[in-house]
């Protein structure tokens, strides 16, 4: 809740398209000469009711109160702060309809289940360097992975400090501090008490091709409904597309390291693939373990960008069968009957849930195959099969 009305600022940053809010935040705290956490309260967010960044749901989703406030202290309007918050990919990349301000668990569920980074984000140097310190919105989706304009891949990690870009200490969302002034060009991870001061623009950055730059693209229009989503030549919703997206990215992880020559992904992608399958644990934050987590790192997600998008791409049905099947006979080949359990449900379109079932068998058959055995298939064992239609 907004407390008391803001007052009008005199010092206003027009923010940049794309930018993130709390990118925004930072450059309209430098220009006031003001650290964050000053900043936020000018600006009229109630921060003595939420104690840090998640509880804030901070950058992540936002209330119309809050928006008015922000608009009656800079005069930015109420469609644009929230534009600047990801629940402008809400109902496409993201599901946030239950991410509440103020709900720290709420926040808490969301961030262990959906593919984003709600107090992290990659980074393109060179767009950041372009901009004088713009931190953009879809930096933060666990799908970016290429710099379409740049053809660079995103950054993941300071290769000073060794920290996620734009995370506090241990992992921790960074504070809004009370004292210290941003540097958007800078790493500015604490360690030990030291700040890193590692310019961001000075990483170097690996090429991507043409096509893997095109596909990020293509994501990017998807999420914001720039662009209608096709599967098979069928228009599907954005939540069902990016569903297809990461179910093949999960069949794709079941079969690794067989699959890895049948991907058409880059090598460095596919060896980054192959150490996240042999050095991670299960995740404890969902069912489908590590299989069906966020990509870690802007090279596991460029594998997974590519292997699924060209899975997508398929224009009719029978094309569709044709490019899952590789995938499938990997994963069978790699997990037999030990198999996890991929229970986690997806909106998955009609017709690629057909296109699963022409792969691999069907809840259904295996059912019907158990009663012509003349023995039946135990109930929770039919549960967890008619979820894992690809295993």
């Amino acid at each position: 809740m907004v407390a008391v009305w803001p007052r009008r600022l005199a010092l206003v940053v027009a923010p940049a398209y794309s930018e993130s809010f709390a990118s925004w935040v930072d450059r309209m705290a430098l220009r006031n000469g003001c650290p964050p956490r000053a900043m936020v309260e000018a600006l009229g967010l109630d921060v003595r009711a939420a104690s840090d960044v998640r509880s804030l749901a901070y950058g992540v989703v936002t209330t119309l109160e809050t928006c008015r406030a922000i608009e009656a202290a800079t005069g930015v309007s109420s469609e644009t702060v929230r534009g600047m918050h990801l629940e402008v990919f809400d109902g496409s990349v993201l599901d946030l309809a239950g991410v509440r301000v103020g709900d720290e668990e709420s926040v808490r569920r969301a961030e262990g289940r959906e593919w984003v980074r709600f107090f992290g984000s990659r980074v393109c140097p060179t767009c950041l360097a372009a901009s004088g310190g713009v931190w953009l919105t879809w930096w933060k989706l666990s799908w970016a992975a290429v710099c379409p304009e740049h053809r660079t891949l995103l950054v993941d990690l300071c290769p000073r400090c060794r920290v996620a870009v734009r995370r506090g200490p241990a992992g921790q969302p960074a504070r809004l501090s009370r004292s210290r002034m941003p540097a958007p060009l800078r790493c500015g991870a604490l360690l030990s008490g030291a700040v890193c001061d590692q310019p961001i623009p000075q990483i170097r950055t690996s090429v991507a091709s043409h096509e893997l730059a095109d596909q990020q693209q293509l994501v990017l229009e998807v999420a914001t409904r720039r662009r209608p989503a096709l599967i098979a030549g069928q228009v599907v919703n954005a939540g069902q597309w990016f569903a297809v997206l990461k179910a093949t990215a999960l069949l794709a992880r079941l079969g690794v390291p067989e699959v890895l020559p049948l991907l058409d992904a880059p090598p460095n992608s596919q060896d980054a693939l192959a150490a996240e399958a042999g050095g991670q644990r299960w995740n404890r934050a969902g069912p489908v373990g590590r299989f069906g987590m966020a990509p870690r790192t802007a090279l596991v997600a460029a594998g997974l960008l590519a292997t699924a998008s060209k899975v997508a791409a398929a224009e009719e049905e029978s094309e569709l069968v044709a490019r899952l099947m590789p995938l499938a006979t990997a994963a069978r080949m790699r997990w037999k009957e030990r198999r996890p359990d991929l229970s986690t449900p997806m909106a998955l379109p009609p017709v690629f849930t057909a296109a699963l079932d022409a792969v691999s068998p069907s809840a259904g058959r295996r059912r019907g195959a158990a009663r012509r055995r003349g023995r039946s298939v135990p109930t929770g064992r039919m549960r967890r099969c008619g979820r894992a239609r690809w295993s």
